[in-house]
């Protein structure tokens, strides 16, 4: 009975399974990149950009730091989520090459594993978009017919329109 009824439920469950993934994914840029914008957190990411010799560090660690908030506040809201989760999966690639690489997969010693994770999380938003739950569903266009790339070409949609559906 019970699977039964998780069948029944499958596609509107399916239409909602990007909430959890965004919040998670989400606070937890949110979380790392208002720890950086703080000022300890800005001076302690600052030398350790230097530290890697990422130079001009300090301006490198205020736009990590800005990338990840803005990213973390547009996944939870699920707007702009596949701009957020290409500028995830930019911020995760270069910490795994600069630090986590060598450290191996392991966390606990300091590997790539959390940052994989996040990856993995992002490039599922970033294929699967926002959900149904989310901020840019609220206010997308709705045209009665024809949603896609065929709506793309219609000149009866606005350029912000075109926008909004390419970032989702």
């Amino acid at each position: 009975m019970a699977i039964a009824t998780l069948t029944a439920w499958e596609g509107p469950l399916a239409n909602h399974s990007a909430l959890p993934l965004r919040a998670t994914l989400g606070s937890t840029m949110l979380y790392h990149g208002i720890s950086k914008l703080k000022p300890e957190g800005l001076e302690q990411t600052s030398q350790f950009f230097e530290s890697l010799g990422l130079e001009p560090a300090r301006p490198l660690a205020l736009a990590t730091a800005w990338t990840e908030t803005l990213a973390g506040v547009l996944s939870v809201l699920g707007i702009g989520t596949r701009v957020a989760a290409l500028s995830i999966l930019a911020t995760q690639a270069v910490a795994i090459a600069k630090v986590h690489a060598s450290k191996g997969f392991d966390n606990l010693k300091g590997g790539y594993e959390f940052n994989l994770s996040l990856m993995a999380a992002a490039l599922g938003l970033l294929l699967g978009g926002p959900g149904k739950l989310s901020l840019h569903q609220a206010v997308r266009p709705r045209p009665s017919r024809r949603w896609g790339l065929g709506l793309l070409r219609r000149k009866s949609v606005s350029p912000l329109d075109k926008l909004a559906l390419l970032l989702g």
